[in-house]
C-alpha cells in the first residue's frame, strides 16, 4: 500500500464514522517512513483536531509493553522463572498448576474478565485482598489446554511483578522502560497538564448503554466524556495502575519502543531476550501467543487495545506499524475497527 492509499484509507474511515480520528506511524530500525494525523481527537462535547502528538489511552497494549517487558527483565535478572508456578511468588494463589508462562500466554485457566471492584464484584470490597481473591477465583478451563485472552491473568501478573520488586507498576515502567527510551509522553495516570492533548474515549451515555447489556457494571465514576482518565473499569478501580491496562502514550513514543525491540536494545531487553519474547508458545492450541504478544502468520508480533489502539512489529523485516484511534468515542458499540485494522495492517 502506498502512502497516498494509506491516507485515503484513513480519511475514508473518518468519513464513514469508523472512528473520529487516528494517528498512524510506520517505520524501521532507525527511521520513520510514514506518519499521519487525521480527523478529531474529540467530537463531544466539543471538536478538537487530531494531532501527531495526541496522547491515547493504550488500553491492552499495556499488557505486552509493560508486563511483558518487565517480566523479561526479571527473567534476565534471575528474579523470575517462566516455568515456575505462580504460587511460588504469590502463595495466596491456590491454583498451583498455573505457571508464569501460562499467565503471559493467556493459557492459565482464568476467565477473560471479572469485575474486581465493589459493590458489584463477587470477590471482596478490599484492594488489600485482591491477590487472595484472584488467587482463589475458579478456573474456567484446564490450565494449558487453550488460549483465553484474560485481563484477570494480567492483573495478577502485574501484582506478581510488584511483589517481586516491591515497587508499584507505574514506577517500574517509568524507571525501566519509558525514561531510558525517552518516552516523554508515556505514563500511567497522565498529569492534568496532558489532558488537553489526550484523545477522548467513551461518553457516559454510551457506557451506561453498553454496560446494561453486559457484565461491565460500574460507571459511578464516569464523567460525561472520559479524557485523560483510564477507560478500563478494573484499572480505574486500581487507581489507574494495572497490568491489564492504564498506560497512555503517543505514536512517536511507541515508535521508540518498537525501535528498541528491532534494535534489541540491551537496556530494555537484556541478554538477547527478544527471541525468547517473540517465540510462539501455543502453536498447538487455538491461538498463537508468545510472551505478551499475538504471533501472526508471518511471525510478526501484534497486539491491540479496546480503545482503538494497535501495533505490529516485524522482526524479520525490521519494520513496525502503529495505529492509534479513538474508535470508542463517543460510542463504543461500533466494531468496524476490526475490518479496518485488517485492511490497514494487511491481514
Amino acid at each position: 500500500m502506498t502512502d497516498k492509499e494509506r491516507i485515503l484509507l484513513l480519511a475514508q474511515a473518518v468519513h464513514d464514522g469508523v472512528f473520529p480520528g487516528a494517528v498512524a506511524l510506520m517505520g524501521s530500525l532507525n527511521q520513520i517512513h510514514f506518519q499521519q494525523a487525521i480527523g478529531w481527537r474529540m467530537v463531544a462535547p466539543e471538536k478538537r483536531t487530531m494531532l501527531l502528538d495526541t496522547i491515547f489511552d493504550l488500553a491492552s497494549l499495556t499488557k505486552p509493553i509493560v508486563v511483558g517487558t518487565l517480566s523479561l527483565q526479571l527473567v534476565a535478572e534471575g528474579e523470575l522463572e517462566l516455568s515456575a508456578p505462580i504460587h511460588q511468588y504469590l502463595p495466596e494463589v491456590i491454583h498451583q498448576e498455573i505457571r508464569i508462562v501460562d499467565l503471559l500466554t493467556h493459557t492459565s485457566g482464568y476467565p477473560a474478565w471479572q469485575a474486581i471492584y465493589p459493590p458489584t464484584n463477587r470477590l471482596s470490597n478490599s484492594k488489600q485482598n485482591l491477590i487472595t481473591n484472584l488467587g482463589k477465583l475458579p478456573l474456567v478451563y484446564e490450565t494449558g489446554t487453550q488460549v483465553v485472552y484474560s485481563c484477570i491473568g494480567y492483573i495478577l501478573m502485574g501484582k506478581l511483578i510488584e511483589r517481586i520488586t516491591r515497587k508499584q507498576l507505574d514506577k517500574l515502567a517509568m524507571d525501566r522502560i519509558f525514561q531510558p527510551l525517552d518516552m516523554v509522553d508515556t505514563a500511567y495516570k497522565p498529569p492534568l497538564t496532558w489532558q488537553f492533548r489526550c484523545a477522548a474515549t467513551e461518553c457516559r451515555a454510551s457506557a451506561e448503554h453498553r454496560q446494561s447489556k453486559s457484565n461491565y457494571l460500574r460507571n459511578d465514576w464516569w464523567k460525561e466524556t472520559l479524557v485523560g482518565s483510564v477507560h478500563d473499569e478494573n484499572a480505574h478501580y486500581l487507581d489507574g495502575v494495572s497490568g491489564n491496562a492504564g498506560v497512555f502514550s503517543t505514536a512517536t513514543d511507541l515508535s521508540l519502543y518498537c525501535q528498541a525491540i528491532l534494535g534489541r536494545d540491551e537496556r530494555i531487553f537484556p541478554d538477547g531476550l527478544i527471541n525468547e519474547m517473540a517465540r510462539s508458545r501455543t502453536e498447538d492450541l487455538n491461538a498463537n501467543r508468545s510472551l505478551g504478544w499475538i504471533v501472526l502468520k508471518d511471525g510478526s508480533l501484534y497486539h491491540n487495545g479496546f480503545t482503538g489502539t494497535a501495533l505490529r512489529v516485524n522482526l524479520d523485516q525490521n519494520t513496525y506499524q502503529i495505529l492509534l484511534t479513538n474508535r470508542i468515542h463517543p460510542n463504543a458499540d461500533d466494531n468496524r475497527i476490526l475490518d479496518f485494522r485488517d485492511d490497514f495492517f494487511g491481514f
